[in-house]
């Protein structure tokens, strides 16, 4: 079974902080496990170091045993040393969820308790594993691997995975750019939750930031495009202010340049810090003249 990439439409940091979050699968890329054939004479160099990365998190597991407890540990390990690996198309710190797509992976073919009853249940346990990966997770990113639908989040609540976001969808398009940097999810969650120790940062995030995406994700849901317009415009200006470390330094320009012309709104996409930017816009062929007048490297959603 293959295990699509995920946007995360808005939300971004906001999500570990207990605010709203907005996500979509992106199966353009995706990942799937395989373990070696006895036919297979030679692993990719990839699959190697993905295997190796798999031997790293099975001995996380062995020492941490209790807490995943709920994992098939005993056959986790034979496949491991069978040669185990995750044949993957997302790139990694993209944003994408590269570890959000074999975390969910992980958790369908080794789970052994059935938790289908309890959306939240999944979540947290998708979170516990990918928490080896990055210290701290959500679980927002594998669990829309796993759902592989649009889905609503709130860390408080049940996943609502039964949202319309086509009134959204046919009034705006949605680009990817990618800044051909790559991003460190962990080392940028870190730098994030340490900021937020400060108490002029956490009064901003938690007072300014916070409240612009649960109103940028009202609005989307309502089809309040007015609304939207102003919420999308403020998140990416909050970003540019506050969020600058996470923004590839070559992607400032043209943050200001959408939010000083309204053609387009560009945001962080995942942690940031390179990857992929996520651009909207009600006015595509604009946005879309403007990225290829600067060379830009970008897909249409």
């Amino acid at each position: 079974m293959d295990y699509p990439a995920k946007i995360i439409l808005f939300g971004e940091y906001g999500i570990i902080l207990n605010s709203k979050a907005l996500a979509i699968p992106f199966p353009r890329f995706s990942g799937r496990l395989k373990v070696t054939q006895s036919s297979d004479l030679k692993l990719s160099k990839k699959a190697l170091e993905s295997n190796a990365a798999l031997s790293e998190l099975n001995n996380y597991f062995k020492n941490y045993n209790e807490k995943f407890k709920f994992l098939d540990l005993i056959r986790f390990n034979e496949d491991v040393n069978q040669g185990l690996y995750f044949d993957s198309s997302i790139p990694s710190g993209s944003g994408l969820g590269s570890s959000g797509a074999l975390t969910a992976a992980l958790y369908d073919k080794y789970c052994t308790v059935n938790h289908l009853n309890d959306l939240q249940v999944i979540k947290n346990k998708l979170a516990d594993i990918e928490s080896c990966f990055h210290g701290i997770s959500s679980g927002t990113d594998p669990f829309i691997s796993w759902i592989q639908k649009p889905v609503l989040l709130e860390n408080d609540s049940s996943p609502n995975a039964s949202i319309d976001l086509s009134p959204f969808l046919k009034n705006y398009t949605l680009f990817l750019i990618n800044s051909h940097a790559i991003g460190n999810t962990g080392a940028l969650v870190n730098l994030f939750m340490k900021n937020y120790q400060q108490p002029d940062y956490k009064e901003k995030i938690d007072h300014h930031y916070l409240p612009i995406i649960n109103q940028t994700i009202e609005a989307v849901l309502a089809a309040d495009f007015s609304t939207f317009e102003s919420s999308i415009s403020k998140y990416s200006q909050f970003q540019l202010n506050y969020l600058g470390q996470m923004i590839s330094p070559d992607m400032v320009n043209f943050f200001k340049h959408g939010n000083e012309s309204g053609d387009f709104y560009l945001k962080i996409c995942g942690s940031g810090g390179g990857g992929f930017i996520l651009g909207i816009s009600s006015q595509p062929e604009k946005a879309e003249a403007y990225f290829n007048l600067n060379h830009l490297d970008y897909l249409i959603v």
